[in-house]
């Protein structure tokens, strides 16, 4: 007895010594970097009221932890090779040995930036030779996701960079190292956050989503699943009232043998991880442990998770870099980023959209750059070897931007403007003061288009840093692109042999000639979007004449607007619509996409029509419907529209997975007379189903399957809003 009493009393002693303990994350551990000047953060676990001294060379900091964990700063440090000791003490003593100081590079994305130096291009000789003590190594990558935000990411560690430890490590991260360090002579450290094949969405932390109104939806989901936020509080405390019904009520279901309730929604849309692609769960897991450690900056590789987002990519790097600003609070953290490399990655314009969608947001985002390295990929390896390159691009851009190189070029050549001599375009690039190719021949993949858009080969001649574009098959060009296809391999260079990004420009189209002509009460009415009738699309992103959607987000939407115009050898159609708006997204008025997640199929309000169709009702209409929506469709009336039918293409067609693109609808009726008003379908084809009225000519009343794309020399669709 007495021996199971003193068992007992050492087991309690055991445990009490150690929740006692000091303990620290993982980000501090022997062999680590400190981030120089500026504050920097220690923090742990400690027993409350327990006093917590952090001494660093001359500096010795305490304070008395609370609620089981402390936090300390010290002041800014200089940048310092020679090991030292990290002391921190409470009721125990913690010394984190061989600690340096330098600047700190973040290293996050997808299995590009986690491809390891070992499987890089000339790895084994570079591993040889890779004793760089001023370098350190932590090993931030968890392949584990996590709903709720992490304190620690339990197996990570640091290392010194050596034979011994680099070849696991990011190819892409060590040669931008490499680089810095050489330059600068100041440690660099290097913070490895990858998961192969993860989209951008995991990485971004609740923060994120709710600075772009696209993600509102995404944001309040988040946020409900966050302790210590009200929304979390308010929700969890639904499911809890709502489960003790649940359980009161199958007990008197139980005793009086009846069946049980059906489950709560509140429990049933409980947040549950299924997997690592997951909104903010990777950050949860691997950046938000680290948040608190001051760090210099974040280079960034991953995308081909994400392709087939096109332009929405863009909203999503904006959405990443506010979060990464937010939680590691560096308001002005630069990014910079890596280009896709080219891959045969199936439609071979889905990659082109993508490069236009990621230098769209480093034009917009004043602390954020891309490395362009369209010439450097292989279209059979979607991990291209050469990891040297990307790392020295990289390199370029943080000695400019970051550390105050302000004469290096290090941008690569990208396209500034668009004019017209004659029958050629000239192109003026920036970031180039004379233009050149790596082979010495005419730069390749630059193609031209007349207002058809319809793109030809085009000769380019160079001259200093304008290229002169020219086709026998164009001869009032109004159209230009370079690099549209996923399979180049770019020759086009700058002084400093830096690759020039692609690009698809056009010159002013004059938009309303036939609207103002034909349409004059429309004057009030904006462009938001102008789309061709052929060739709607390029792989899964729209083909847009003109996108001004981005300059109208956020006003308020007075009437929506449809011109659809018409024209052949014999014959011009057109018809005008404007009706109440059943939508105040200005966003989700474009073509509808899976990608954009536009789907309408209700009624709609207040109809004008405008029109010199015969038969077709003009005037005003009290009610009508539309059917918008990117997938294919059935002719059963599933929602019941008055006088549609189950055996034919009309106004009461069903979708079958707007959350999928295939054929595609974009139809506006007249209700009352089952009345087709316009009609565009077929989007996934280069000659759309299109007509006004109700089709007459036999077939589908709403032009299913007639392709009538193709009985027109010209025609234009242009998609209009009145806003305040």
């Amino acid at each position: 007895m007495k021996l199971s009493k003193l068992l007992f009393v050492l087991s309690f002693l055991s445990c009490f010594s150690v929740f006692a303990d000091v303990k620290l994350p993982t980000i501090f551990s022997n062999d680590m970097m400190l981030q120089r000047d500026t504050q920097v953060n220690v923090w742990g676990n400690a027993d409350d009221g327990e006093k917590v001294t952090v001494t660093f060379k001359n500096q010795k900091v305490s304070t008395v932890a609370r609620n089981g964990s402390f936090a300390v700063s010290l002041q800014p440090l200089q940048a310092d090779a020679q090991g030292a000791v990290l002391l921190v003490e409470g009721k125990n003593k913690i010394e984190i040995k061989n600690v340096i100081v330098g600047d700190i590079w973040l290293c996050s994305g997808q299995s590009n930036m986690e491809w390891r130096l070992q499987n890089s291009d000339k790895g084994a000789a570079e591993i040889a030779n890779a004793n760089y003590p001023a370098i350190r190594l932590y090993y931030g990558n968890n392949y584990k996701p996590y709903l709720t935000p992490q304190v620690d990411n339990p197996n990570a560690k640091w290392e010194v960079c050596s034979p011994a430890t680099i070849g696991r490590f990011s190819g892409v991260g060590y040669f931008f190292a490499k680089e810095i360090n050489k330059e600068l002579n100041v440690p660099i450290g290097l913070i490895s956050a990858n998961w192969g094949g993860t989209r951008i969405e995991p990485w971004t932390s609740a923060y994120g989503f709710s600075t772009q109104k696209c993600y509102e939806a995404n944001y309040a989901k988040l946020v409900k699943n966050i302790p210590g936020t009200p929304e979390y509080k308010a929700n969890q405390s639904q499911i809890v009232a709502d489960m003790k019904k649940w359980i009161a009520d199958s007990e008197k279901a139980v005793a009086s043998n009846d069946y049980l309730p059906a489950t709560p929604e509140s429990i049933l849309n409980m947040p549950r991880l299924s997997n690592q692609q997951q909104d903010a769960v990777l950050f949860n897991s691997m950046l938000n442990p680290i948040k608190n450690f001051r760090i210099k900056g974040a280079l960034w590789y991953q995308g081909c998770a994400n392709l087939s987002n096109g332009m929405l990519y863009r909203d999503k790097m904006h959405a990443l870099i506010a979060s990464w600003r937010k939680e590691f609070n560096m308001p002005t953290m630069p990014l910079y980023f890596v280009q896709l490399a080219p891959f045969t990655y199936g439609n071979q314009y889905l990659l082109p959209q993508f490069w236009v969608a990621q230098q769209a947001f480093a034009d917009e985002d004043p602390y954020s750059k891309m490395a362009v390295i369209n010439d450097i990929g292989n279209y059979k390896d979607i991990h291209p070897r050469n990891k040297h390159d990307v790392g020295h691009r990289l390199a370029l851009l943080a000695l400019k931007y970051t550390y105050g190189k302000k004469d290096l070029v290090a941008d690569s050549p990208f396209f500034e403007s668009l004019t017209r001599e004659g029958s050629s375009l000239v192109i003026t690039f920036r970031n180039a003061k004379q233009l050149k190719t790596t082979d010495g021949k005419a730069p390749k993949y630059f193609e031209i288009a007349s207002f058809d858009g319809n793109f030809y080969p085009a000769t380019a001649v160079i001259e200093g840093n304008t290229v002169k574009l020219a086709s026998d098959k164009v001869t009032a060009p109004f159209m230009a692109r370079y690099a549209w296809n996923q399979n180049v391999t770019t020759t086009l260079v700058n002084e400093n042999n830096l690759p020039a990004g692609a690009f698809k420009q056009s010159l002013p189209i004059p938009l309303r000639i036939n609207l103002d002509s034909l349409v004059p009460e429309a004057k009030n009415m904006q462009v938001a979007y102008a789309l061709p009738i052929k060739n709607i699309k390029e792989g899964n992103m729209v083909n847009y004449i003109a996108d001004n959607s981005r300059k109208l987000i956020g006003k308020k939407i007075k009437k929506i607007g449809y011109f659809l115009y018409l024209k052949n050898q014999t014959d011009t159609k057109f018809v005008y619509v404007e009706l109440d708006p059943f939508t105040q997204d200005i966003t989700k008025l474009g073509l509808p996409t899976a990608e954009t997640q536009i789907y309408f199929r209700q009624a709609v309000k207040n109809l004008v029509v405008k029109s010199n169709v015969a038969n077709l009702t003009c005037g005003k209409i009290a009610l009508g419907n539309i059917e918008f929506w990117p997938c294919d469709y059935s002719m059963n009336n599933s929602a019941k529209v008055a006088g549609a039918s189950d055996n034919k293409y009309d106004c009461g067609d069903h979708p079958a997975n707007p959350s999928r693109n295939g054929y595609g609808s974009l139809q506006i009726h007249n209700t009352a007379k089952s009345e087709v008003i316009l009609a565009l379908n077929r989007f996934n084809s280069s000659l759309c189903d299109v007509g006004i009225g109700n089709n007459v000519s036999g077939g589908q009343p709403d032009y299913t399957f007639t392709q009538s794309a193709k009985n027109y020399t010209y025609s234009e669709f242009l998609i209009l809003v009145e806003v305040e």
